[in-house]
């Protein structure tokens, strides 16, 4: 029998405990919070187990590197947060059509509240769109073992397996029991399989009913496992998924309750269909807590539509839980007042505090110092007599945001400041952006912009690090995740090499004039131009 030996984790380490655990053999991801606490707890393994860790050029690559590990039998680990998920669509739906061989699991960093994202996204509807399955633990020790059991079903199924976890989970700290057997990397090998991986017009239906019946499958599965639990008695129910069932538990206590029954949902696609149907016909009423959008409250009303089931359902869609931000103790316990008069919490918690319940967030923008860069910028325009109309990225331009016009996804200052550019409007539109975003996603923009003849300014703040989320290296950086060195590519040269003539690079530390002087030059003339900015702030 194995032994397991307890240790005091938090979210991050015990999801990558779990990977470790199971025999993981590449390890990629886009750096974002959260999430990349998971991928920076397995780098420091990486050299002493011989596995593969990187920090890809953007998610869309990160999933595309993993499918190639599993295509070759090996376990595979992808992590991106929210917005970098959307990225990750367009492969991933053609990757469910085709049975996978190694274990693919995808770590989701959602972050209810936006601490650090400029959308308060739930990720979760689109497991539904892309027919993948979607796991949500709600504990350190659950993270862990839910990282296993997903690497297990992702083979035994032939499917990716998404788990889900939220900034507050991540920072959740508890014991968690960690096998001691050594490391050994699953490897099923590789061998070639016409079709198996090549989805076309002529296959993709027959691929798509397979697909159906996998997932068929899994809601069995999710009937077994012990990630999907009922406690207590009553007829009064409360289903909590994921990671609020924790924060339920801390509002009424670890102890049966024997006036309510309360289903601890780890499962959230597909559902483990004969356990809610039974909590369906045990119950008049159910509260569904959980985070963001009512994902799971339509599922499970769309279950009792079909079971005919009369219990009365609430939650976020009939405001008796609070639907945007996080989702507090404070609200939970605001709800159960409501829900069950005369419940008496075993701990207390008050809106006052809610303070207390923010999940920490450390901040690497404090010295970006991009108002300088922009008040350089505004003297140029002013002598050049030009009103300029500025689009940013996300980053550590955040740290400037008030005196942004536009900002939207990474990657996407240059797209939206062209198509300005391009409805003869006369103010002049301005792109900025940083270095990692640079290799991330503005390359298709440039060569998009140099080929139709835009003749809008490109500013590009090169830090030399994905500054925004830690200082993680990029391809634009002499090493690599594990610190070795690597090639470091020129964005000077890339943009020259994408068709921008136009090209000048200047340091921050220089005078302030010279800067002013450069950025005058390019806005001169209209004609398609980038300035790069060595700011080197956070050497």
């Amino acid at each position: 029998m194995t032994k397991k030996n307890s240790q005091l984790l938090n979210g991050d380490q015990a999801l990558a405990y779990g990977a470790l655990a199971s025999g993981v053999k590449l390890v990629a991801s886009y750096p974002g919070s959260p999430s990349s606490g998971t991928v920076e707890t397995l780098i420091d393994f990486a050299q002493e187990h011989d596995f593969y860790v990187e920090w890809s050029s953007n998610e869309k690559v990160a999933i595309e590197m993993g499918i190639g590990a599993s295509i070759a039998g090996r376990r595979a680990l992808v992590c991106a947060k929210s917005v970098g998920m959307n990225l990750m669509i367009d492969p991933l739906m053609a990757l469910n059509l085709t049975p996978l061989k190694g274990g693919l699991v995808i770590l989701l960093g959602d972050d209810p509240g936006a601490y650090g994202s400029q959308n308060d996204q739930d990720t979760r509807p689109l497991a539904l769109m892309l027919e993948i399955p979607l796991l949500e633990p709600t504990s350190p020790a659950e993270g862990y073992a839910m990282m296993r059991e997903a690497f297990k079903i992702s083979e035994e199924f032939h499917t990716p397996v998404i788990i889900r976890e939220t900034r507050s989970y991540t920072q959740q700290v508890g014991a968690v029991p960690i096998s001691d057997e050594p490391y050994q990397e699953s490897n099923l090998g590789y061998e070639r399989e016409p079709w198996r991986f090549v989805p076309v017009p002529k296959n993709a239906v027959e691929k798509h009913k397979e697909l159906h019946a996998r997932l068929q499958a899994l809601s069995k599965w999710a009937d077994e496992t012990p990630f999907n639990q009922v406690t207590g008695t009553g007829r009064r129910g409360i289903l909590a998924a994921g990671f609020t069932y924790q924060k339920l538990i801390d509002i009424v206590g670890i102890e049966v309750n024997e006036d309510i029954l309360m289903l601890k949902l780890g499962t959230l696609y597909p559902l483990p269909e004969k356990i809610i149907s039974k909590f369906l016909t045990s119950c008049d009423e159910i509260l569904i807590l959980e985070e963001n959008e009512p994902f799971v409250e339509m599922q499970i009303k769309a279950l009792a539509h079909d079971l005919s089931s009369q219990a009365k359902i609430s939650g976020k869609q009939s405001g008796n839980v609070h639907r945007e931000g996080e989702l507090y103790r404070w609200q939970i316990q605001e709800a159960l007042e409501i829900f069950s008069p005369g419940f008496i919490p075993a701990n207390s918690y008050l809106q006052e505090n809610e303070a207390e319940e923010i999940p920490k967030k450390e901040s690497y923008c404090t010295d970006a110092g991009y108002g300088s860069v922009l008040d350089a910028l505004e003297t140029a325009a002013e002598k050049e007599g030009q009103n300029l109309v500025l689009v940013g990225d996300p980053g550590c331009l955040v740290t400037v945001a008030e005196r942004l016009d536009a900002k939207y996804a990474i990657g996407s200052s240059i797209g939206v400041a062209d198509g300005l550019s391009k409805t003869r409007f006369n103010e002049r539109a301005v792109a900025l952006f940083g270095d990692s975003a640079f290799f991330h996603t503005s390359i298709p923009a440039i060569c998009n912009a140099a080929h139709n003849r835009s003749d809008i300014l490109m500013v590009v703040l090169d830090n030399k690090s994905t500054a925004s989320t830690g200082h993680q290296p990029h391809p634009g950086i002499g090493k690599d995740a594990k610190g070795r060195e690597a090639p470091a590519l020129s964005i000077e040269q890339i943009a020259r090499a994408c068709g921008v003539e136009r090209v000048f690079s200047v340091d921050f530390d220089e005078h302030d004039s010279k800067l002013t002087n450069v950025f005058r030059d390019m806005l001169s003339t209209r004609e398609l131009s980038m300035v790069i900015v060595q700011t080197r702030l956070f050497d």
